[in-house]
């Protein structure tokens, strides 16, 4: 069951305690909290997740008119997140961690950047205000070019795919993506191994840009600038891209544009989505960042330093 904060559905899985960590994971274009069904429940029994759906994505709402047309924009996307952290801390005491894959990991850099400018919203109070976001983990994220890179030619979560196969596969005399070859067909762009993806993951993936009412809008947004407040973030970060990612490969991403203490790691064996190719190493890397921001906080409590690790 999912509840709306700041506008954004958002969905608690796991058992652990109060005192766990708490991380927000967000998903990228056309996608919905699905996206994390392999690496979830690594994470669920020692940290408190909230799985969380973009505007206009999965169980949220798009955006009202009201909100002006750059609502689906990464930036205003980031000050949103931003500000459901912000209720959290306020809620809970702690700042929250944030792990977001392509276009989620744009957001949660915005959200991170707003949080580092110190209190713009004046959500927090007087400055200085701590913060409400502690760390942030980028998967193959958006934003980090000098100018959006033109999709590959038959990109195949596009929605226009996305839809046709959800108008056409209940008159179908099979289903393609329970089929090796179909889920290579529907996945080519995104995976590195997209054959070996488990079906009902395939599924729900298409199925959700099919009803991705804020896919458009969200994907114009993408193509409308760049992330370019690295400076502003005071949170230690970590970057990840796939080395045979052909949505967005490395040598598209500018490290420059990242900020400038991030640490930044290339994958083998992974494409668009570490998630899916190596969702027991995205799930590792989250649970010794987390372990390390904490291990980091403690020493500045105690008289240790400040600063981001």
């Amino acid at each position: 069951m999912s509840a709306l904060l700041e506008g954004l559905a958002v969905r608690e899985v796991g058992s652990a305690g109060p005192g766990a960590p708490r991380v927000l994971l967000v998903h990228g274009l056309g996608g919905a909290a699905s996206t994390w069904s392999l690496v979830a429940p690594a994470l669920a029994h020692d940290h408190r997740l909230l799985l969380v759906d973009l505007p206009g994505h999965g169980d949220s709402p798009p955006p009202g008119p009201a909100e002006g047309p750059g609502a689906m924009r990464a930036a205003e996307l980031g000050r949103r997140l931003r500000r459901a952290a912000v209720r959290l801390r306020a809620a809970e005491g702690s700042a929250v961690h944030l792990v977001g894959h392509s276009l989620g990991g744009w957001v949660c850099l915005e959200a991170a950047a707003a949080d580092g400018a110190r209190d713009p919203d004046g959500l927090l109070g007087p400055a200085p205000a701590d913060p409400a976001v502690a760390s942030v983990v980028a998967l193959a994220p958006a934003g980090l070019w000098a100018a959006p890179r033109r999709r590959p030619p038959l990109l195949p979560t596009g929605q226009r795919f996305a839809r046709w196969y959800a108008n056409a596969a209940p008159h179908l005399p099979f289903d393609p993506l329970p089929t090796r070859w179909g889920r290579t067909l529907a996945f080519a762009a995104t995976s590195a191994a997209p054959r070996e993806l488990p079906a009902a993951l395939a599924r729900e993936a298409v199925l959700s840009v099919a009803s991705a009412a804020g896919y458009a809008a969200a994907d114009a947004g993408l193509a409308a600038g760049a992330f370019t407040r690295g400076a502003d973030v005071r949170v230690p970060v970590v970057v990840v891209a796939g080395r045979r990612d052909r949505v967005l490969p490395p040598s598209h991403l500018l490290r420059t544009s990242a900020p400038p203490h991030a640490r930044w790691l290339e994958w083998d064996r992974c494409g668009h989505v570490p998630a899916w190719d190596r969702p027991a190493d995205v799930a590792e890397l989250v649970r010794e960042h987390v372990r390390d921001v904490g291990r980091g906080a403690d020493r500045t409590a105690a008289g240790g330093g400040t600063g981001p690790a």
